[in-house]
Formats: C-alpha cells, sequence, structure tokens
C-alpha cells in the first residue's frame, strides 16, 4: 500500500502509464499495418485474406477477359493471393481457347499454377 500511495504523490503512475500506452499502440498499429499491406500473413484476418483472393482473381479475370480470341468465352477465375494458385472455370468453344485461357493466366503477376476446369461448349443448340 505504501508502495501505491508514494507513486501517486509523486505522478510516477501517471508516467509510467503514458509511457507504457504509447508503445503498445504503437506496436499494435505496426503489426495491423502490415498485415493489412500484405493481406496474406498469419495474423491477417479472413475478411482481408478473402478481400486479397477477390482482387487476386479479378485481375487474372480481366486479363483473360482482354485477350483476343477469348471474346466470346464464359471463364470465372479463382485465385489463392497467397500461394499464386488458379483455378479456371466456365465453357469455352475450343480446346485452343482452353490452351489460351490457362497460358494468359500464367502470364499475370503473382500467379504460380494454373488449373483448367473448363468444358467445351457444344456447338448450335438444341
Amino acid at each position: 500500500m505504501k508502495l501505491r500511495q508514494f507513486l501517486m504523490s509523486s505522478g510516477l503512475a501517471a508516467v509510467v502509464a503514458f509511457s507504457c500506452t504509447q508503445v503498445f499502440a504503437a506496436d499494435a498499429a505496426a503489426s495491423a499495418s502490415g498485415a493489412v499491406a500484405t493481406g496474406t500473413q498469419a495474423g491477417a484476418s479472413k475478411k482481408s485474406i478473402r478481400a486479397a483472393n477477390r482482387a487476386f482473381s479479378k485481375t487474372v479475370q480481366k486479363t483473360i477477359a482482354r485477350t483476343k480470341g477469348l471474346e466470346d468465352a464464359s471463364i470465372t477465375a479463382f485465385g489463392n493471393a497467397k500461394t499464386g494458385a488458379v483455378t479456371l472455370a466456365g465453357q469455352v468453344t475450343s480446346e485452343d481457347q482452353d490452351r489460351l485461357a490457362v497460358d494468359t493466366a500464367k502470364q499475370v503477376h503473382g500467379v504460380t499454377s494454373v488449373s483448367s476446369k473448363l468444358t467445351l461448349r457444344q456447338q448450335g443448340g438444341g
């Protein structure tokens, strides 16, 4: 009890508490900004990981959509931003379009592997 009274009367408790708060706040801010910047660190939230995966997938899908020869293809890209793995799903009219889509996806920055789940669309209708 005497130690507490001494700290309170001398004002040391306020100085110690204030300095510790700044250190912890700076450490928390640094770790939070690191997790948000990469989006895939171990401490990253599920929400930030999903956002990174969506952005990565969108980049791959836009690249494929802008590729000459794939305009009439219906292709969706599912990507994992942490591993760089991409899965392509949808329909194409030929095996050439399948190969072109896979080759195009492999050229996107950050892609390490591409898995094709594309199916051939039947010509005509009926």
